[in-house]
């Protein structure tokens, strides 16, 4: 029998459910992929009565049960399969003749085994823009000019350097994947220098000290759930989809110790889902007092209400108090940018409680080790590179400091 499960967009509104039918198991006992697909609610769905709603579920899944059993539905291996078979039977005059777009669907199929679902989305809307400009063409027919002007549009269009050249690299990595694969005979990114970012050009983004209290302030009037976000950003200083990841279980109230294991991803269709963190380690960090004893409150309380409703209590720390069903990783970004035009906030946005964190940790005597391992970077290299070259302050401090000592001595 078909299963439904409801998907959320970022601002947590109900957008459509995921319909599953198992496949069974394997001989090993493990559970096969089961066939998938996405339901989108139609236009009037919020019209309708709850009777009425759940009809047109149902109906939705009986359609989809019977699609799978007449052979009719294919799992996304299956597919990929298939496009594999194609490729392999494209002669080298088939493949010169491939436009930009096909190219590149064939280039997310032939490489999506080795890259991780976030990647693949990332991808995917990266090359957005470069399917516009050049999907219709022949990619062999791309020029090097061609790619310069492309690039040259992005820059022209505000874009930071970052950004334009995250575009830099992946079109090249598509390109150079159509130049093993003979669907061009020669890389027309070649002599095109990747955008350099300019150190300090990009500064990192803090909260003052006045708007980082004013911040936690304005939070005691929020509902208890984002009190407890704000704060746990404030303190920790992890990341927002770790946030978001963590589990009940992760978490020993009596000491303070968080065990940051995953960091929680969206994207539309595969919906909310678990990855490693983004260094791939996991690590231990400890929380204050303050946030504790608000963490305990929050979990009263979610455990309260949610089995008031007759479900468990959830396993995540941030969910729905109606469904127990966990938050969307993207939901509180959209919430800080609503809570600073209510509060009068400029760039109100849950990542700069990190940068924030980790300035005034380096600002006021932590070694940058001990931070670096609270982030959670990969390398103490990361750290400096960010955060110490930024700390003005403090080095107007340590000139004024040695200037007492050697002129003023």
């Amino acid at each position: 029998m078909a299963s439904a499960t409801p998907m959320y967009n970022k601002n947590e509104e109900l957008t459509g459910y995921r319909i599953k039918v198992s496949r069974g198991y394997d001989a090993n006992g493990k559970q096969i992929t089961p066939y998938s697909t996405v339901w989108k609610l139609p236009e009037d769905w919020d019209k309708w009565a709850k009777k009425r709603q759940q009809k047109e579920l149902d109906i939705a899944k009986a359609n989809f049960q019977v699609a799978c059993d007449r052979g009719e539905v294919k799992t996304k291996a299956e597919k990929s399969a298939e496009k594999k078979a194609i490729a392999k039977q494209l002669a080298e005059e088939d493949l010169k003749k491939m436009s930009f777009a096909d190219a590149f669907d064939l280039y997310m199929y032939e490489t999506k085994e080795d890259k991780k679902i976030n990647t693949i989305t990332s991808i995917n809307t990266t090359m957005k823009r470069a399917l516009k400009v050049f999907g219709k063409r022949k990619v062999e027919d791309i020029s090097e000019s061609d790619c310069r002007e492309y690039l040259n549009v992005l820059k022209e269009d505000d874009l930071k350097t970052s950004t334009v050249r995250k575009h830099y690299e992946t079109l090249h990595a598509f390109l150079n994947w159509c130049l093993k694969k003979k669907i061009i005979s020669h890389h027309p990114m070649d002599n095109i220098n990747k955008p350099v970012i300019q150190k300090g050009s990009e500064a990192v983004a803090v909260y003052s000290l006045e708007e980082l209290k004013r911040i936690i302030d304005c939070s005691k009037n929020e509902p208890l759930m984002w009190q407890v976000m704000t704060l746990l950003l404030a303190d920790s200083g992890m990341r927002r989809g770790e946030a978001c990841a963590l589990r009940w279980s992760d978490i020993d109230l009596s000491t303070g110790s968080v065990h940051i294991v995953n960091n929680a991803q969206y994207t539309e269709g595969e919906g909310t889902y678990d990855t490693s963190t983004k260094s791939e380690k996991d690590r231990y960090i400890y929380l204050n007092d303050q946030v504790i004893k608000i963490l305990s409150e929050w979990k009263s309380l979610q455990k309260e209400v949610i089995e008031g409703f007759g479900k468990k209590a959830p396993k995540h720390v941030f969910t729905h108090l109606d469904s127990g069903d966990r938050i969307n990783p993207q939901a509180p970004t959209a919430y800080f940018r609503k809570f600073g035009e209510k509060y009068g906030i400029e760039d109100c946005h849950p990542h700069k409680f990190r940068h924030t964190m980790a300035t005034f940790m380096i600002r006021n005597g932590v070694d940058v080790k001990t931070v670096s391992e609270k982030l959670g970077h990969s390398s103490v290299e990361i750290t400096l590179k960010l955060y110490v070259h930024i700390d003005d302050d403090a080095q107007k401090a340590a000139n004024k400091k040695f200037a007492s000592l050697v002129w003023n001595g």
